[in-house]
């Protein structure tokens, strides 16, 4: 009987060791991905620049009241401001099928700047990308984009 009370005193030192160091070995390696000691820095990290996107709201609905042909219509609204005081601005809207992008049933290059449309004659229960981008009126350099996906189901009844 000792000899059992022996081997489990001895078995629970060693699993205390064990754990001991796992929690040792843990501890290290935390502060070796904070940050070096001594380098500076309290394991901060780089500071990134807020990038500006004139592109700043953009909302889908869909509607598929007319489910016995399969056809629906989606409606987006959508604002843009520019990110400088005077900078004129090109919008560029465009739906598209998500898993076919090459399948473009609406685009708009002159789109206003901020504003709604709607494209009648989509198919239901297929995932559309809608995407509104915003270009530098002056260089053409792209200012800013936005997308969402969105899906006409039709509802049971």
């Amino acid at each position: 009987m000792s000899t059992f009370r022996n081997v489990c005193s001895v078995s629970r030192r060693a699993t205390v060791g064990l754990l001991a160091v796992a929690a040792l070995t843990l501890a290290l390696s935390g502060i070796a991905t904070a940050g070096e000691i001594g380098s500076g820095g309290g394991g901060g990290g780089v500071v990134k620049p807020t990038v500006c996107n004139p592109v700043t709201g953009l909302t889908v609905k869909t509607d598929a009241t007319t489910s016995d042909t399969g056809i629906g219509s989606l409606q987006a609204v959508y604002s843009v401001k520019p990110c400088v005081n005077g900078q004129a601005l090109t919008v560029t809207t465009k739906v598209s099928e998500y898993y076919s992008p090459s399948v473009v049933v609406y685009e708009d290059a002159g789109a206003t700047v901020g504003g709604k449309f709607t494209v009648f004659g989509i198919r239901t229960r297929v995932l559309y990308t809608v995407t509104v981008t915003a270009y530098d009126a002056a260089t053409g350099a792209q200012a800013g984009t936005l997308s969402t996906t969105a899906v006409a189901v039709p509802k049971r009844i």
